[in-house]
């Protein structure tokens, strides 16, 4: 992943356009989570993208192999953290012709059991490393990397569930 930038002193309206599509496709990716709207989660990457979510306790694989984990381990029935809301931000990108790359931060609430039982707020900053290439549908994400941050107000008992 490309290190921190200072900003350009202009943009072309090609880089402005295609700097605002790709927030938009990260903000997508985020929300299709929140929703757990599959089929838009797995539509914003590319058919062979490789995600890497192992440092953070998930899967890694492709958008289908990862999408399997994630639709059993995030539903509803079987997730005992069952509210969370992802805020994709710090938009860091860079564009190089048809392929990019993009580092965000995302700030993730999550609702998880407290101790003295009911129920508690912890959260999580999560970095994604990603590149991305443009295709005939848009910018996809060709590849992604998660990387912990930090937490905040988990249960000392807390670990990703396995996908049942």
């Amino acid at each position: 992943m490309t290190s921190i930038r200072l900003p350009k002193l202009s943009l072309s309206m090609q880089e402005i356009a295609d700097r605002l599509l790709i927030q938009d496709l990260m903000i997508c990716e985020a929300s299709a989570i929140d929703e757990r709207d599959w089929d838009m989660w797995e539509a914003v990457f590319t058919e062979d993208a490789l995600i890497d979510w192992s440092e953070n306790g998930g899967a890694k694989g492709n958008p289908k192999e990862v999408r399997a984990w994630a639709s059993k381990v995030l539903s509803t029935e079987n997730f005992p953290y069952p509210q969370y809301q992802h805020l994709s931000t710090n938009h860091q990108i860079v564009i190089e012709g048809d392929r990019a790359t993009c580092k965000q931060m995302q700030l993730i609430p999550i609702s998880v059991p407290s101790n003295k039982g009911g129920r508690q707020i912890g959260f999580s900053g999560i970095w994604f490393e990603d590149e991305l290439v443009r295709t005939a549908e848009g910018w996809r994400i060709c590849k992604r990397y998660e990387k912990l941050a930090w937490r905040h107000n988990f249960p000392e008992q807390y670990e990703v569930p396995e996908a049942g």
